[in-house]
Formats: C-alpha cells, sequence, structure tokens
C-alpha cells in the first residue's frame, strides 16, 4: 500500500474520530553448532527449534557469564552484539539509537518451551550493559540485574546467558544497564515462548513493538508513514490472525482498531480463562497484549494509539504509533 494510500486511510478515518542486515551469523567460540542451534541473524527473527521431541534439561552450577557453565547441549544458540548506530526512522529522518545486532527494535528471539537457551552478548557501546528477560522466570544469576544478579558488562567485554525456556508467551529482553537512558535508546527485543506441542491455528502472526525515541513513537522501529512499509497488517475474509503488541517505551498506548472487535487472550504471556471483546486496549509500560482479530469486515482499517498526540512525528501531525489492517480481497477505496 503506497504512502498516497496511507495519508489518504488518515484524511478519511482517524482525522473521523477527532483524532536482523548488519549483523551476520556466527557460532558458539570454537565449537560446533548443532543442528538446532540457531544463530542471530540481523534484520530477521531468530526461528524455533523445529524439533516436537521434549528437552532433557541437565542444568550445571558452574560461574555466571561462562559459556556452558549450566549445560554443555543448549537447544538454541543466539549472538547479540549492542551498538551505537544511526536508524531511519522515517524516510530521510535519522536518529541515534543503541541496537542490538544493528537493528532497532533487536531481533525477535522465538523458542520452544522446554529450550535450553544460550545467548552470547558482546558490548560494543560507550558504557557498560546487561540484558534483562522481562516476563520469563529464569534462575535469579541469569535476570541480568547489574549489582543484584551480575556484574556490569563493561565495553568490549562479553557475557553469556543460559537458562531453559519457561512456560509459552508473548516476553521481551531489555537492557538493565543506566536503563533510563539504554532502554530509551532502543536496547529491547521480542522473546516469543512457543508451546512444545505448537502454537494454536492462526492463519498470520504479528509482532508490533510500541516505542518512543527521539522525538518519535514508533511501531517496530518506525512512525507513520513509513509503518505501512513494514508493520502492515495483511488479512482476507475469514482468516482469524494473532497480534502480539509489547510496550517497550515509558508511556501507556490505548490501541485501537477502526472496523471491528478484537479478542485480548494473554496478559504477559498468562492466558487469560476469560477472554475480553474489546475494540481499544491500553497497553502499559512492559507490558505485553496478545489478540486475536477475525477478518469479518473488509476494507482497510486504521489502527493507532488513541493518545492523539502519539500519532505525531516530533509534534507534527498525522505520523507516530498509526498503521492498518487491510484486507488482500478488498480493493482499497484510494485504489480505485
Amino acid at each position: 500500500m503506497s504512502k498516497k494510500i496511507g495519508i489518504g486511510i488518515l484524511s478519511f478515518g482517524l482525522l473521523a474520530i477527532v483524532a536482523f542486515a548488519a549483523a551476520a551469523c556466527s557460532d558458539d567460540g570454537d565449537k560446533a553448532v548443532p543442528a538446532r542451534q540457531v544463530a542471530s541473524v540481523a534484520g530477521a527473527a531468530i526461528a524455533a527449534p523445529t524439533n516436537p521431541g521434549p528437552a532433557q534439561v541437565s542444568l550445571g552450577d558452574g560461574p555466571a557469564g561462562v559459556s556452558g557453565s549450566r549445560f554443555t547441549d543448549p537447544d538454541v544458540v543466539v549472538n547479540l552484539t549492542a551498538d551505537v548506530i544511526q536508524w531511519e526512522v522515517l524516510d530521510g529522518e535519522f536518529v541515534e539509537v543503541w541496537a542490538y545486532n544493528g537493528q532497532y527494535p533487536g531481533p525477535e528471539i522465538r523458542v520452544k518451551e522446554g529450550d535450553k537457551v544460550r545467548i552470547n552478548l558482546t558490548n560494543n557501546l560507550p558504557e557498560a550493559t546487561t540484558i534483562h528477560w522481562h516476563g520469563l522466570e529464569v534462575p535469579n544469576d541469569q535476570d541480568g540485574v547489574p549489582g543484584i544478579t551480575q556484574p556490569d558488562i563493561p565495553p568490549g567485554g562479553s557475557w553469556t546467558y543460559e537458562f531453559v525456556a519457561p512456560k509459552p508467551g508473548t516476553a521481551m529482553y531489555h537492557t538493565h544497564s543506566n536503563t533510563f537512558v539504554q532502554l530509551s535508546k532502543g536496547l529491547f527485543g521480542a522473546f516469543i515462548v512457543e508451546p512444545r506441542e505448537g502454537l494454536p491455528q492462526y492463519d498470520r502472526e504479528y509482532t508490533l513493538l510500541l516505542h518512543e525515541t527521539g522525538g518519535f513513537y514508533t511501531i517496530n522501529g518506525h512512525s507513520f508513514p513509513k509503518t505501512l512499509e513494514d508493520s502492515l497488517l495483511k488479512i482476507k475474509t475469514g482468516e482469524r490472525i494473532l497480534i502480539r503488541m509489547i510496550n517497550a517505551g515509558q508511556l501507556h498506548h490505548p490501541m485501537h482498531l477502526h472496523g471491528h472487535q478484537f479478542t485480548v487472550v494473554q496478559l504477559d504471556g498468562n492466558p487469560l480463562t476469560n477472554p475480553l471483546v474489546v475494540n481499544t486496549q491500553d497497553i502499559a509500560p512492559g507490558q505485553t497484549v496478545d489478540v486475536e482479530v477475525l477478518g469479518t469486515n473488509p476494507g482497510t482499517w486504521v489502527f493507532h494509539c488513541h493518545i492523539i498526540f502519539h500519532v505525531t512525528n516530533r509534534g507534527v501531525y498525522p505520523g507516530g504509533m498509526l498503521t492498518a489492517l487491510d484486507y488482500e480481497d478488498h480493493t482499497s477505496y484510494f485504489e480505485q
């Protein structure tokens, strides 16, 4: 869908309601990487292993931060670097962000329940850093809080995290050093734990990370209209899709979908016994919300934060946290 179409959507819809490329794959030191292990790739999600068998977990008690101290046979290996980069949040608009593997947000990490996970972090920042596994019940010495569970990782240093992936759900990872600065600059990413038996059947699945940096309100690192290039939600009539929303910023974001009700099925990675049916769901800082959408009303529908200032770019409206749900089997009014 073109930018012209996206802006047309705004004038027709939003105004009417008042308002993994830079980093390369690497193996774990000089060790051979088993077939089920997955190395990080900038610009792409890190996929879960496909072996459906139960994990045989054997945890060691070696020193934290040393590769192989908890287990020698990881199912998933991820290599991350933390770097300072210039990021194009809008066409021609660059901001300095601190990024994992050269991307903002960092690459999505996807594993299966019970997987033994090893994550190697190399710190290329001008200051110390760590990683916290937000929403994941990991051993205390893997929690990533400097001065409490581990030392800070100095510039040029490295650290290895090892833990068994807990219950399924949507979570995230983010820095926990100088968090006020480092998190606002972009050091975070999605961490998805899939059920061992596989996900429920969805026709499509999307992950939207909400954040604010440099005067911009972003979805997956971009502000409208650039969100229509990489965060457009596609659907067909009759399909059922899952949208995972993660608020990695410091503000509340009530996300509203035009033309539909959606069903909130998980909060903070926990399934709801009584799912909520709404069309606007507030997402608090640090919270994750999973919603299901049924393709019942063909069209091109705006999906945006309903705090109208959050759909601006450095105060200029329209922009910010806005994308669209676009039916592939429907011709938009603006395309006729």
